[in-house]
C-alpha cells in the first residue's frame, strides 16, 4: 500500500529539522548561539507558545539560561508559578526521562500556567546537565502529543551530544604552506630589533594575526611583579587601566607556578592563588578562553659537560620564566584547532627574541659601548691608529679635567628652623608644680605657660607683710600717745613720741617697698609666653613637672611658625677656605644654596647664605664646624610649606667659585696630597 502523502511530508519535515539541529550542533558553535536557535526550531516545529532551557550552575542549582516568549505565558505573573515549575524540573532531573504534563493521557494534571508542558533532560554522559521545557497550548490532540513527545526526545538527544562534543578537544589542523611562510616572516620580524618594546609589539600584533585569535599580550617580569609590555591593537599600554592591572596580577600568579594555564570556560581544579585573579580578569575582560604560556630563557648553545653534572661539580639550574604570552578568545570558549600547539611554538620563539633584547638592553651605558664598539671595529688590526686613538682619548680626558670649569660646592648639614623664636628661662629657683601647655600648642604673648613654687620667697613675703602690719599698728599706738601728751603732757614726752613716730613711718615705707618687690618676684614665678607662636619643646611634663629648676635655666622654647624660616647649617671648618674664596669671587656673602629635606629627597629647594659665624665650634660628630644661616627663596616657600617641621634635617650644597673639573671630582685626594705629603 502506498504511504500517505501527508505522513511522508511530515517525515521529510522532521528529517529536515534534524539536519538543521545536526548542522547547528557543531562543537565550534558557542552555547550562546546554539541554544537560542535550538529553542526557536522546537517552538516553531511544535507550534508552541514558548520555550526555555534550564542549566545547572556550580552549586547544582537550576538557573534559567535561555528562553523564548516565556513572558507571554504569564509565567512571571502567575502566583507560585516559578516555585511549582521548579518542582517539575527537579522531577525531570531525578528520573532523566522526557515527560509530558497536562496531556489527555496523564489525567489532565494541572501545570503552573495551565499549558501543556514538555520536559526533556540534557545529558552529559550519565549526568543531567539541564532541562529543556516547551510550553504547548492545552487541548492539543492526543496523536499530536505522541509526536511532540517523540520529536522532543530526539531533538534533546542531539543537544546532549552537542554538549558532550563541546567538552571534547577539537582535532588539530595541519599547518598549511602559507602558514609556515607567515610564521617564518613573523620570526624574522622579531629578530630585526634588539629593543624590548619593538620586539614585544611585533610579538603581540603579528602574533595575533598568526594565531587567528582575538587578542595577544606580552608580559615581562620585572622586580617582584609582572608588567604588561604590549597588547595587540594598542600603540601603548595604560598601566593604570583595570584590564591591564588584573591581567598583570593573573600573569604574576601563573608565572609563579612555571606552568601554562588554559581556561576554556571552566575554572575547575585550579589552585586558589590562580582561581581568584582569573575570576577577576574574566569579569573585567569578558574573554571566553584565556591561555597563558610562560616564557623561559633559551638553552645556552654550549652546555655543561655531562660528566661534570654527573660528578656533582656543576649543577643544572632550573630555569625561571621571565615573562608570559597571553592568548585570548572572546567569542568562543573552545580553543581553535591547533591553537594550543601553535601558541606554544610561537611562545618559544618570542621568548628567544625577548631574552636577547632584554640581555642587550640591560647593558650598562649601552650607547657608550656601541660608540666604542664602532670605533674598535674601524681600528681593527691597525696598531698605529689604535695607539694614536688611545693617546688622544687619554689626553682629551686629562685636558678636560684641567680646563673644563665647574662650580665647586661645599656641603653642609643642619636644620630647618623658624627665624622668630624665644627661649623661656626660669626667673628664680623653684619647683614646677603646674604646666598649662603641651608640645605643638599655639600660644599668644602673655599666655600662662607654667607655674613655679618657691617656699623661700613665700616665707620672705609673709615676713615682710607681718613686719608691715606691726609697723602700722605701732604707728597707730604712737599717734594716740602723742595726742594724749599734747593735751596735758610734758614737752619732753611730746618730742620723744614725735621722734618714734617718724622712725616708725620710715620703717613702714621700707616694709611696703620690700612687700612690693617680693610680690613682683612671686608674680614672676608664673611663666608667660614672650611671643606669639607654638610650643616646640617635646614632653614638657616628663621634663619639668615636680622638678626643681635653677635660676636662668631654659624651661621651654616658643617658635613662630607663621613667620620667616631659615636654614641653620654646620659647615666643616676645613671647607671654609672654598667658602671664603667663593665670597671673594662673587663679592657677596649671599652665596647660592641648594638643599633637600631628609624626609623628601626627591625635591630640591633653593636659597641664599645670609649670615656666617665668626668663630668655629667643636661638635662630636663633625669635629670643628662653622655655623651658617641661609634664607629660603620666596618662590620655594609655597612648595616647602606642607613639609615644614621644626628641626627638620636638611642637607645643603653651597655654591662657591668655579674650579677645574678634576679638582671638583678629586679635590679630597688633591688636598690630602698637599696636606700630608707635600707639606713635609
Amino acid at each position: 500500500m502506498p504511504e500517505n502523502p501527508n505522513v511522508q511530508a511530515v517525515r521529510e519535515r522532521v528529517l529536515q529539522l534534524a539536519r538543521q539541529i545536526d548542522k547547528l550542533s557543531d562543537p565550534r558553535t558557542p552555547e550562546e548561539t546554539f541554544f537560542p536557535q535550538f529553542l526557536e526550531i522546537l517552538v516553531q516545529t511544535m507550534a508552541a507558545q514558548a520555550g526555555a532551557v534550564w542549566m545547572q550552575d556550580g552549586q547544582n542549582q537550576l538557573k534559567l539560561s535561555w528562553e523564548l516568549n516565556l513572558g507571554s505565558t504569564g509565567f512571571f505573573e502567575t502566583p507560585n508559578a516559578p516555585e511549582d515549575n521548579y518542582k517539575l524540573l527537579l522531577k525531570t532531573l531525578d528520573n532523566g526521562q522526557t515527560t509530558l504534563i497536562g496531556s489527555t493521557f496523564d489525567g489532565n494534571a494541572t501545570t503552573p500556567t495551565g499549558h501543556m508542558l514538555l520536559l526533556s533532560p540534557l545529558l552529559k554522559g550519565k549526568k543531567v546537565a539541564g532541562v529543556v521545557q516547551i510550553f504547548q497550548r492545552a487541548g492539543t490532540p492526543e496523536q499530536a502529543q505522541h509526536g511532540y513527545l517523540q520529536f522532543m526526545e530526539q531533538a534533546c538527544g542531539r543537544a546532549s551530544r552537542y554538549l558532550v562534543a563541546r567538552d571534547q578537544p577539537l582535532p588539530d589542523e595541519a599547518p598549511t604552506p602559507e602558514y609556515w611562510k607567515q610564521f617564518e616572516n613573523f620570526v624574522l620580524q622579531m629578530q630585526r630589533s634588539l629593543r624590548v618594546d619593538e620586539v614585544a609589539g611585533t610579538a603581540a600584533n603579528d602574533g595575533r594575526l598568526l594565531l587567528q585569535c582575538d587578542r595577544v599580550s606580552v608580559a615581562l617580569h620585572r622586580g617582584n611583579r609582572c608588567h604588561i609590555q604590549s597588547i595587540s591593537g594598542q600603540e601603548s599600554v595604560n598601566r593604570r587601566a583595570n584590564l591591564v592591572t588584573t591581567m598583570g596580577k593573573l600573569t604574576d600568579s601563573v608565572i609563579a607556578t612555571s606552568e601554562p594555564l588554559l581556561f576554556a570556560g571552566k575554572a575547575e581544579n585550579l589552585p586558589p592563588q590562580i582561581e581568584k585573579p582569573l575570576a577577576e580578569y574574566i569579569q573585567e575582560a569578558g574573554s571566553r578562553m584565556v591561555m597563558i604560556v610562560p616564557l623561559f630563557p633559551p638553552d645556552p648553545l654550549i652546555r655543561a659537560d655531562e660528566k661534570e653534572v654527573k660528578e656533582g661539580r656543576r649543577k643544572i639550574e632550573r630555569k625561571k620564566p621571565f615573562g608570559a604570552l597571553i592568548v585570548e578568545q572572546v567569542t568562543d570558549s573552545r580553543p581553535k584547532p591547533g591553537l594550543v600547539d601553535r601558541s606554544n611554538m610561537v611562545a618559544e620563539h618570542v621568548a628567544a627574541a625577548l631574552h636577547n633584547a632584554r640581555t642587550h638592553q640591560t647593558l650598562f651605558l649601552l650607547p657608550l659601548w656601541r660608540f666604542l664598539g664602532d670605533v674598535y671595529e674601524r681600528l681593527y688590526r691597525r696598531t698605529l691608529l689604535k695607539i694614536a686613538a688611545f693617546v688622544l682619548v687619554i689626553s682629551g680626558v686629562i685636558a678636560g679635567l684641567f680646563l673644563i670649569p665647574w662650580e665647586y660646592r661645599v656641603e653642609g648639614k643642619g636644620k630647618l628652623m623658624p627665624v622668630t623664636r624665644a627661649e623661656v628661662f626660669s626667673p628664680w629657683e623653684g619647683e614646677v608644680f603646674e604646666i598649662l601647655v603641651k608640645a605643638s600648642d599655639p600660644v599668644k604673648k602673655g599666655d600662662i605657660l607654667l607655674k613655679l613654687r618657691n617656699e623661700e620667697l613665700r616665707a620672705k613675703l609673709l615676713e615682710a607683710e607681718n613686719k608691715l602690719a606691726n609697723g602700722v599698728q605701732t604707728l597707730a599706738s604712737l599717734k594716740a600717745r602723742l595726742e594724749q601728751a599734747e593735751r596735758g603732757g610734758s614737752p619732753q614726752d611730746i618730742i620723744q613720741l614725735r621722734g618714734e613716730q617718724d622712725q616708725t613711718t620710715i620703717q613702714i615705707d621700707g616694709a611696703k617697698e620690700q612687700v612690693a618687690v617680693l610680690k613682683e618676684q612671686v608674680e614672676q614665678l608664673i611663666i608667660r609666653a614672650p611671643i606669639d607662636g607654638t610650643v616646640s619643646t617635646f614632653e614638657l611634663e616628663k621634663l619639668l613637672l615636680n622638678r626643681p629648676v635653677q635660676r636662668g635655666e631654659v624651661l621651654l622654647e616658643v617658635m613662630d611658625e607663621t613667620e620667616r624660616w631659615h636654614l641653620e647649617l654646620e659647615v666643616q671648618e676645613q671647607r671654609m677656605g672654598h667658602f671664603l674664596r667663593g665670597v671673594q669671587a662673587r663679592k657677596t656673602e649671599n652665596l647660592p644654596v641648594e638643599f633637600m629635606l631628609a624626609t623628601n629627597v626627591e625635591d630640591h629647594y633653593y636659597g641664599k647664605v645670609e649670615k656666617i659665624s665668626t668663630r668655629a665650634a667643636l661638635t662630636e660628630g663633625e669635629g670643628s664646624v662653622v655655623e651658617v644661616h641661609a634664607s629660603i627663596d620666596g618662590a620655594e616657600v609655597p612648595k616647602l610649606r606642607p613639609r615644614m617641621r621644626i628641626g627638620s634635617e636638611v642637607r645643603a650644597k653651597i655654591g662657591c667659585s668655579d674650579r677645574s673639573l678634576g679638582y671638583v671630582l678629586f679635590g679630597d685626594v688633591i688636598e690630602f696630597v698637599y696636606k700630608y705629603l707635600l707639606f713635609w
